[in-house]
């Protein structure tokens, strides 16, 4: 069960990432670790889990002058996740989605505005870096020195569909294969926690592996220098009984054969 608490409105608004414009008074907020389905799209939602600092904002009715419109409010914050190295993913009329990113962690962010602009909420999802290499050539050095690399892609909740936050790691993997590594076989190795059916886990952790396989096959890779292995909840890296420790596990790792 999440635990839900009230944090005090100055923390909320000393994080850059909230904006609390002109004219708007906070009127709620909350933290907690939590799960939220996180928009790349219209259409592409996946659940994303970390450490939720939610802010609500409302325009004071006693201020003289018209709040601004939804469209000015995205413009604004987007504008922010620029100056910030940000990167803005999806912009709609009343809802955006983008992502932010430290040396240590990551920032996944939701705006949306109601009542064309009278109130906005924010939603801020916290993740530690948990992936070991983002890049084709770390990814290299971790197979030489270790032999295994843990990525973590995202799928739509108990499905094997890649989300387009997917594609960056694919196109990463494809690049070390096609490029710094053209002789190396890859085993990608699904795995899930231990929620669930021991049975479908394992199941959909073999899907997992094979959609991942399929894509880097329309990248480029050959199939033949790829093997798949669905491993459920068999192999776990962090303990079970935490929400942290299960995304740890919800991985597919990629391992050298030659």
């Amino acid at each position: 069960m999440f635990i839900s608490t009230q944090i005090n409105a100055q923390n909320v608004l000393d994080n850059p990432l909230i904006l609390q414009l002109s004219g708007y008074e906070l009127v709620y907020n909350e933290s907690k670790f939590d799960e939220i389905e996180f928009p790349m799209s219209e259409v592409d939602i996946f659940p994303l889990s970390g450490n939720k600092t939610f802010a609500t904002f409302r325009y004071d009715k006693n201020n003289a002058y018209k709040h601004p419109n939804s469209n000015q409010i995205m413009q604004t914050y987007f504008d922010k996740v620029k100056s910030l190295r940000g990167k803005p993913l999806f912009k709609g009329s009343n809802y955006g989605s983008f992502q932010v990113r430290s040396n240590t962690k990551k920032f996944w962010c939701v705006l949306e505005t109601h009542e064309n602009g009278a109130t906005y909420t924010v939603t801020i999802i916290e993740q530690e870096k948990i992936q070991e290499a983002e890049t084709a050539q770390e990814m290299l050095e971790m197979l030489k020195s270790k032999g295994e690399v843990n990525l973590y892609f995202q799928f739509s909740t108990g499905s094997a569909n890649l989300s387009q936050a997917s594609f960056q790691n694919i196109k990463e993997v494809a690049k070390l294969l096609n490029r710094f590594a053209p002789r190396l076989n890859l085993s990608i190795e699904g795995h899930t926690d231990n929620v669930g059916n021991v049975d479908s886990n394992k199941k959909l952790s073999l899907q997992r592996a094979v959609a991942v396989k399929n894509e880097l096959i329309k990248n480029g890779v050959k199939s033949e220098r790829l093997e798949t292995i669905g491993w459920g909840s068999e192999k776990p890296i962090a303990p079970n009984d935490s929400e942290v420790g299960r995304l740890k596990n919800r991985r597919v790792s990629i391992k050298a054969l030659n």
